[in-house]
């Protein structure tokens, strides 16, 4: 949503409508890595299986309220403190599956394709994560996936990362994918190729997100303001919130647990 002067500006800060309360549970983390709280965050969502395109109303979803017809939904601000330094996104989670294995060394395309996308159905700024649901094995090898972007072009395979070893195995690590270069975001995945066998089965997923909302929490003891964005504490302005969005937290953090408790502002125009 385009903040077009001042007193536009001041009219979405006057404009809070509602209140949502976020509450990270304790877990344990790499510093440095990103982590999908899905499952640990209240209400805490279930591990996907087979494909499905989650929503507002999914458990595990932040669970804000559809703006009134023809109004527009925005975060205006985000309180938080947390135990630990590091930094929290805010995401939609526009699609997941679940029951891939870090042992099979084939295109692996269980639960595959994802669900098509029902918010941001360009795929424009569409991410790609796999997160990791049951620990892989302590070999640390390569992984890829094969998607659609956001042109419509087909079979364009992500650059290898690290998949597998201490940091790239622990349960609720999100492993990022990169797009190939020229892309700018994803409408599906078709399939996962883990390079070699991580030694461990596990069991990790695709999750495809647009990132909305980027918290960086100085300190142990910082809280952030409300307008946190104004101070550099936030990064993304007033972001657009469209109906039915499934917000969701990552985390990266700079210590070996996170934990945290907050609240998302919202204003409705």
């Amino acid at each position: 949503m385009a903040i077009a002067d001042l007193d536009t500006y001041k009219a979405e800060l006057g404009a809070q409508r509602d209140i949502n309360g976020l509450n990270v549970a304790t877990i344990t983390t790499a510093a440095g890595r990103w982590y999908d709280l899905w499952t640990v965050t209240p209400p805490v969502g279930a591990a996907p299986t087979t494909a499905a395109a989650p929503t507002r109303t999914t458990a595990g979803a932040l669970g804000q309220e559809n703006p009134a017809s023809g109004s527009q939904k925005s975060i205006i601000g985000v309180r938080f403190s947390a135990l630990n330094p590091g930094q929290y996104m805010l995401i939609d989670r526009l699609s997941h599956q679940g029951g891939l294995s870090g042992i099979v060394t084939t295109a692996q395309t269980t639960n595959l394709p994802t669900s098509a996308l029902t918010r941001y159905t360009s795929g424009e700024g569409v991410m790609i994560g796999l997160t990791i649901y049951t620990q892989i094995g302590t070999t640390a090898t390569t992984v890829s996936a094969t998607y659609t972007n956001s042109g419509g072009t087909g079979s364009r395979v992500t650059p290898l990362v690290v998949f597998g070893g201490t940091a790239f195995r622990e349960a609720r690590r999100m492993v990022l994918l990169p797009l190939q270069a020229g892309d700018t975001g994803v409408q599906s995945v078709q399939s996962v190729t883990v390079t070699a066998t991580t030694g461990t089965a596990g069991a990790f997923g695709v999750t495809l997100f647009k990132p909305l909302y980027v918290i960086c929490v100085p300190d142990g003891s910082g809280v952030l303001p409300a307008g946190g964005y104004l101070s550099g504490s936030t990064f993304g302005g007033i972001p657009a919130v469209v109906d039915n969005a499934c917000i969701s937290l990552l985390y990266c953090g700079m210590s070996t647990n996170a934990q945290g408790a907050g609240a998302v502002l919202f204003s409705e125009n």
